[in-house]
């Protein structure tokens, strides 16, 4: 639902970005449908690529600089930091009682003293 929110407000917000007309911007389209809108936040919740955008929007004129800053970073902290940990957490909060067990190897605490006790006793064995 936030991540259809933020798709919706980027529309507008980037309008003169996507309006303008320049060969050297990659990210000119980012903004130009829902669809386009939509993998730009998905995009932008992986934290990839956010300062070019930011900086391609600061080279349009007419582009409200400051809101579309806070827009991006909202998202970052936003969708990022919180979102994309709170999915995490959900997707491992499994039942570890229906895990199946597994068998750990226990080596004794003294194996690297015995290890060393063999060591010595192969080095004096080869003078």
């Amino acid at each position: 639902m936030l991540m259809y929110i933020y798709a919706v407000t980027g529309i507008p917000l980037f309008k003169e970005q996507t309006q303008y007309d320049a060969e050297n911007l990659t990210y000119g389209k980012s903004f130009d449908g829902i669809s386009n809108s939509f993998s730009t936040i998905f995009i932008l919740l992986t934290v990839d690529h956010w300062y070019s955008l930011l900086e391609e929007g600061w080279k349009v004129p007419g582009l409200n600089k400051v809101a579309c800053g806070a827009f991006v970073i909202s998202w970052i902290i936003l969708g990022a930091f919180i979102f994309r940990n709170l999915f995490v957490g959900f997707m491992d909060s499994r039942d570890v009682t229906q895990l199946p067990e597994i068998e750990q190897v226990f080596w004794p605490g003294d194996t690297l003293f015995r290890y060393c006790e063999l060591m010595k006793e192969l080095q004096h064995n080869l003078k």
